[in-house]
């Protein structure tokens, strides 16, 4: 096909370094949809917490309080499948940060970006944005915000953002005004090598239920604890792992065969 039948963008971003008015000139460009607070929304409510505590986990700000009364791998489980959902839910859609430039990597129609600019840069701008003339401050902030965000991207998906080859594009705004970033990906977008196939559709499908089956066995009472790595390939969930009873394999079957 020649052209995508439905645009999938996965992109990272720095404070400051205006990869939301990217993110923004895009949903204008494609008529496509950011998707941000709604996955906060929904991780919150499938999670049984608080927004608050979903965010802080996202971020990496957490207080000693919250890393010892929240279970982070169920969280971290939950925020890849509801990534992926949002991806295969048919809408043209931006997903903003969260690893889900990571999660999306094996999808050939997905385009990966990372939209950055120097320290120097980004401190000025948010500077301007916070009507603050603390530089040392600002740049506290930021630093506390690459350092936490970096952290979180290594500890939940085994990836280092500033790492060129997470990404099919990469975008410093010192020198690239925000208008060229979405004429650039708008092109990437709508060329013939990010096409939406079929054998990529199967592709996002395998990505899918690999997750879907994680976070049904994750979020089931009876296989919540079950150590099992789960792989799907051409529609085929494999299941691999050590149970302690022939029961709990019984129902870890039973679970994945329902997805």
């Amino acid at each position: 096909k020649g052209e995508n039948q439905m645009p999938l963008i996965a992109m990272n971003r720095e404070m400051g370094s205006l990869g939301k008015d990217v993110a923004t000139g895009l949903e204008q460009a494609l008529g496509m949809k950011v998707r941000h607070h709604e996955i906060i929304d929904q991780l919150a409510n499938r999670a049984r917490i608080r927004k608050s505590h979903v965010v802080s986990f996202l971020e990496g700000t957490q207080g000693l309080l919250e890393r010892l009364t929240t279970d982070y791998l169920s969280l971290r489980i939950l925020t890849a499948d509801e990534i992926i959902s949002v991806a295969e839910s048919g809408d043209a859609v931006i997903l903003r940060g969260w690893g889900a430039t990571s999660l999306l990597k094996d999808v050939p129609h997905a385009v990966r970006i990372c939209v950055s600019a120097s320290r120097r840069t980004r401190v000025k701008r948010m500077m301007e944005r916070l009507d603050s003339t603390d530089a040392a401050q600002i740049e506290r902030i930021v630093n506390q915000n690459d350092e936490a965000a970096r952290a979180v991207m290594r500890r939940h998906f085994h990836i280092d953002t500033r790492d060129i080859n997470e990404y099919d594009m990469g975008f410093n705004t010192d020198r690239v005004s925000v208008p060229q970033c979405v004429d650039e990906i708008v092109k990437l977008v709508k060329s013939s090598q990010f096409a939406e196939t079929e054998e990529s559709r199967n592709s996002l499908r395998d990505v899918a239920t690999t997750h879907h089956v994680r976070a049904a066995l994750r979020t089931h009472a009876s296989t919540s604890h079950c150590k099992v790595r789960v792989t799907a390939v051409a529609g085929h969930v494999t299941l691999e792992g050590i149970v302690d009873r022939i029961e709990q394999s019984e129902s870890c079957s039973d679970i994945a065969s329902r997805m």
